[in-house]
């Protein structure tokens, strides 16, 4: 595993595998990644999905649109830093506001109203910022939870989980209440993600090759995240909209 990352680092950094600042869809670790697909698919299917389940049928769609505007709010600081990286003074100011007016208006983040206004949420992360900057993505990967990823955007997921401001929040005097708190802050995000990604991804269970199809909308997706919404001219209208989880 060490020895596949490593040398997928190097073919990302060689510059030799994709055009630069491009998501390159060259898949050389296949059976590996359709090993960790499978694994990953009954994992959602076994465990995730029933919990997310519950979580739907017990939480009315207000306060699951209230967990989303919450963490969507926490995440605006890394998409300004990452904005400024990229050279993006208006997306920067944007989104300033935005966390500005949210985390007082919005109670804390609890209530979009930039977005009730008519400011929308820009998202950048690391990844895309190394992008811009004219880093190779690297070959497609699929790791065991992470899924979809390639070297770039691993490297780049490293450095914001380092960066999050959740890792220097402080909720209570005790390390240990504040690591249980974290953690259970992740696990509401990721369950309240997955029950918006329901109908999409029962879509992509539909698909003819969900692997090749799940491969293709990440592609897409980065590529267009990158481009800031451009999307490539070659979409499959018949695949799900299916942002990253």
């Amino acid at each position: 595993m060490k020895k596949l990352l490593a040398g997928a680092i190097a073919v990302s950094l060689g510059a030799c595998a994709s055009t630069p600042g491009t998501t390159s869809t060259n898949d050389p670790y296949e059976d590996f990644n359709r090993t960790m697909f499978g694994f990953n698919a009954a994992v959602d299917k076994t465990v995730i999905e029933p919990v997310a389940d519950g979580y739907t049928a017990v939480t009315p769609q207000w306060g699951r649109d209230r967990v989303s505007d919450f963490f969507q709010n926490l995440a605006e600081p890394l998409t300004f830093v990452n904005e400024l990286l990229q050279g993006n003074g208006t997306g920067a100011l944007q989104t300033g506001f935005r966390f500005t007016v949210n985390s007082t208006l919005g109670l804390a983040g609890l209530f979009d109203i930039a977005g009730y206004e008519g400011l929308p949420a820009n998202k950048e992360d690391f990844g895309q910022t190394l992008a811009v900057w004219g880093v190779d993505s690297g070959p497609y990967l699929v790791l065991p939870f992470l899924g979809s990823t390639n070297p770039r955007d691993l490297l780049g997921f490293t450095v914001e989980r380092a960066a999050s401001p959740t890792n220097f929040a402080r909720f209570s005097g005790n390390d240990e209440d504040d690591t249980v708190i974290k953690v259970g802050m992740a696990i509401l995000n990721g369950v309240n993600t997955r029950s918006a990604l329901d109908k999409q991804i029962e879509s992509l269970r539909n698909q003819l090759e969900p692997y090749s199809a799940l491969r293709d909308i990440h592609v897409r997706g980065r590529n267009a995240a990158i481009k800031n919404g451009q999307n490539d001219q070659t979409d499959n209208p018949e695949l799900p909209d299916l942002p990253d989880f």
